[in-house]
């Protein structure tokens, strides 16, 4: 293992040097990635489109006990693997059920994953690059922005991320050298790739095997690798995917493994995907925002990345940041290159630049060189702007006139601002790093808290799915007040699969004439602005009309950035009106 290079004898233990130790780090570490995550975890309302997608293709699956097949209403949805399918289910199972549809409970396997990315890096940089650095690093981390909102996302991301980095930390202390028992450490490694695998398909292989390849090429030395070539880790991975791989394939006629190539995977890689082609370099761009506050590190971790490229291949000075870098820049690359540019895709990285982050950090800022300070100081405002940005974009969209939402606006952005200046005021004044670690991260988490509890589940306007279940429950229309009737709610003109979470699976999305031709007398509705016309005309040749109740719901619907007003109503006899 390698010594911390930092350290000179002469340094005395500081406030990192003794939380850095033993179980306590771990736990700590756990309590930051815990706390980030819980912003929003449980008030903001389910997401458009991919988690809500995601949670109410698991509500089906706990409707119907069909935990093969993936379907969102009568669809299928052949994209992602079961893997976060069966853990959602299961953290549903066990806490709320089925019925309370809290999306919280769904939210839980990100919000686990998210701590195990974390301690799985810091058992890596351990072995990489010291204690002390590895636990910067990863606290870090814990409080990023793109891990945190992971964390609170009932999606993939997190889970596979936390698959990816158990899987290389196993890899870099079987390349330490000094484990007891190599061929435990390959079955941990085999038995996180098959498990990413079940969860998202071919990221946690991609980004293993680039490493892999890639150290080994810079290196020339394969021969440490040996444990992973045993016929029992394969085997393992094999039994944690397999089986369902095979179900769904037989279930599908191999319809599932085809559309998730060419209809998801391949044009997401080569033509765009359901997204606009956005240009490499994109994912560079974002990295300050997206890791704040990791971006207090990202000078010294470039600047120790390129002396490390520069390195003899061989070097051991070097030898834990051509790990990292092997973990990082392969995968990065990929995803740069990639014309689909989606601001998550780089999360299974992020655990590696955080590491040469934290050293980068332990390296110089003991050193007291002021430039390091005020360059980290730089970075962390860079990085804290998408975080104000976000806060004053959200507080603009609550309910209320233009007037009203610009102030509030204008009053979010300068508060969090403010904290934010005055935390990069208080980094670049400190001379201990571990004073500047905690502001980073203090800092970062009252932003996280500002962004995801008070101004997100407050942004009314953007969520629509929620406004028009509140205005169902609220007019007697909701379909889960009478359960004996299926199908007893219309919807048109608004297709997304949150109002369909938020309310029954059986809901009917639809157009206003086809509505209009098939509702019976009693029927809840809701009519979207663009369809009432249709709707309503098509009620009248049946003889019928359209009843609104209470005021529509107006809001901006940003999966396809459309204007949407949602009347709720009922249909009733035109003669009995």
């Amino acid at each position: 293992m390698l010594v911390d290079a930092d350290a000179p004898a002469v340094r005395s233990p500081d406030l990192i040097d003794r939380l850095a130790k033993g179980v306590r780090a771990y736990l700590l570490l756990a309590l930051i990635a815990l706390v980030a995550g819980l912003q929003g975890f449980a008030s903001v309302a389910p997401l458009d489109r991919d988690e809500s997608r995601f949670v109410q293709a698991t509500t089906q699956m706990l409707e119907t006990g069909d935990f093969v097949r993936i379907f969102v209403q009568d669809e299928p949805r052949h994209k992602k693997p079961i893997g976060i399918h069966w853990l959602q289910a299961a953290s549903v199972s066990a806490t709320t059920g089925v019925e309370a549809r809290e999306i919280w409970a769904y939210r839980l396997p990100s919000l686990l994953g998210a701590i195990i990315t974390v301690l799985a890096a810091f058992w890596a940089g351990t072995a990489l690059i010291g204690r002390r650095a590895a636990f910067v690093g990863a606290s870090l981390l814990a409080a990023s922005l793109l891990l945190s909102t992971e964390a609170m996302i009932a999606k993939t991301d997190a889970a596979m991320t936390a698959m990816t980095a158990l899987a290389l930390a196993a890899i870099v202390q079987l390349r330490a050298g000094g484990a007891r028992r190599p061929k435990l450490l390959a079955l941990l490694a085999w038995g996180a790739l098959g498990a990413g695998i079940l969860i998202k398909g071919p990221i946690t292989p991609m980004v293993v095997g680039f490493c892999l390849i890639a150290l080994g090429l810079w290196e020339r030395r394969w021969d440490w690798m040996a444990p992973l070539a045993h016929w029992m880790g394969p085997a393992l991975a094999g039994l944690i995917c397999l089986p369902w791989l095979i179900a769904i394939g037989v279930e599908t006629n191999g319809a599932f493994f085809a559309e998730a190539i060419t209809g998801d995977l391949a044009p997401k890689v080569s033509a765009g995907g359901e997204h606009p082609f956005a240009p490499p370099g994109l994912h560079s761009l974002l990295a300050p925002l997206l890791l704040f506050p990791l971006a207090v590190g990202l000078a010294p971790g470039a600047v120790l990345g390129w002396k490390a490229l520069r390195a003899p291949r061989i070097s051991p000075d070097f030898k834990g940041e051509r790990f990292l870098l092997a973990w990082a820049l392969p995968s990065f690359l990929a995803f740069e290159l990639a014309t689909t540019k989606l601001a998550h895709y780089p999360l299974p990285t992020y655990p590696a630049l955080a590491l040469l982050c934290g050293l980068g950090l332990v390296r110089w800022w003991d050193d007291g060189r002021l430039m390091l300070r005020i360059a980290a100081a730089l970075m962390f405002l860079v990085g804290s702007l998408g975080v104000i940005a976000a806060c004053a974009l959200l507080a603009g969209a609550m309910p209320g006139d233009e007037a009203a939402s610009a102030r509030r606006a204008l009053q979010a952005g300068l508060i969090v601002g403010v904290v934010m200046a005055g935390a990069a005021i208080a980094i670049a004044a400190s001379k201990r790093l571990s004073f500047a670690l905690a502001i980073s991260v203090f800092a970062a988490l009252y932003g996280l808290w500002v962004l995801r509890e008070r101004t997100l589940p407050e942004a009314r306007t953007l969520l629509v799915s929620r406004e028009a279940n509140v205005a169902l429950l609220r007019e007697r229309l909701h379909p889960r007040l009478s359960p004996e009737a299926p199908g007893s709610l219309y919807v048109m003109g608004y297709n997304e699969a949150s109002l369909v979470f938020e309310t029954r699976s059986d809901v009917i999305l639809t157009s206003g004439a086809k509505a209009g031709a098939d509702a019976p007398v009693g029927a809840a509705v809701i009519a979207e602005g663009r369809e009432r016309a249709a709707f309503e005309a098509a009620l009248a040749g049946r003889g019928l009309a359209f009843e609104p109740a209470g005021p529509a719901v107006v809001g901006h619907n940003y999966s396809n950035d459309d204007a949407v007003t949602l009347q709720p109503g009922r249909v009733v006899d035109a003669a009995g009106r």
